[in-house]
């Protein structure tokens, strides 16, 4: 019987807490069907509006810092980031991409994608690279987002924004949005908002 393994992607840009992204691996992980939950930042993002972000590195590290501790199920893998460097720097790569090569590497595993609303309705309307394909390689697991789509079960999430933590310093609102390792990490290394302090 093979293990099922559920892919979450994110930008990690930087990860939301347990109200956004936090939430929704922690709520997956905790699912009796699921063995493994791996997430995968993004090396490159794919909408070139949205590249501009911190490193690649820095991003990873808030992706284990945010996820790593949610429960011994979850690991953050460097996958993106394997597979482009090993395609060449300029290689743009995809989640259909990503499962193929999981897939191929781990031939014991089924796979799922955790996915948020709005980039589930994105997939289902065909706006991802190979959608179909992709529907067809994974079982999809779609979170509702708080007033938006709860027409599927899921975790009580409040509407959190990563867009809204990069551009503010407000401590009482990052500490209710982030976890707190996050926080200090952003703090630490001056990302964001934090640059201009």
């Amino acid at each position: 019987m093979k293990r099922f393994v559920v892919l979450f992607g994110t930008s990690a840009n930087p990860p939301t807490g347990m109200g956004g992204h936090a939430g929704m691996v922690a709520w997956a992980a905790a699912r009796d069907d699921v063995d493994e939950i791996w997430v995968v930042p993004v090396y490159r993002h794919a909408v070139e509006e949205k590249r501009d972000m911190p490193s690649f590195a820095h991003r990873f590290e808030m992706a284990r810092l945010a996820f790593e501790q949610l429960s011994e199920k979850v690991r953050v893998l460097d996958a993106e980031r394997r597979l482009a460097e090993s395609l060449g720097s300029d290689s743009l790569i995809e989640m259909s991409d990503v499962v193929r090569d999981l897939a191929r590497l781990h031939p014991d595993a089924e796979f799922g994608l955790l996915l948020g609303a709005d980039t589930y309705r994105d997939l289902m309307a065909g706006k991802w690279k190979e959608s179909e394909a992709l529907r067809g390689m994974v079982r999809i697991i779609p979170v509702p987002r708080k007033g938006m789509d709860e027409d599927f079960p899921g975790p009580e999430l409040e509407v959190v924004s990563s867009t809204e933590c990069r551009e503010t310093t407000d401590l009482g609102f990052l500490s209710r949005a982030l976890q707190p390792e996050v926080l200090r990490y952003m703090q630490q290394h001056r990302l964001y908002a934090f640059a201009r302090v």
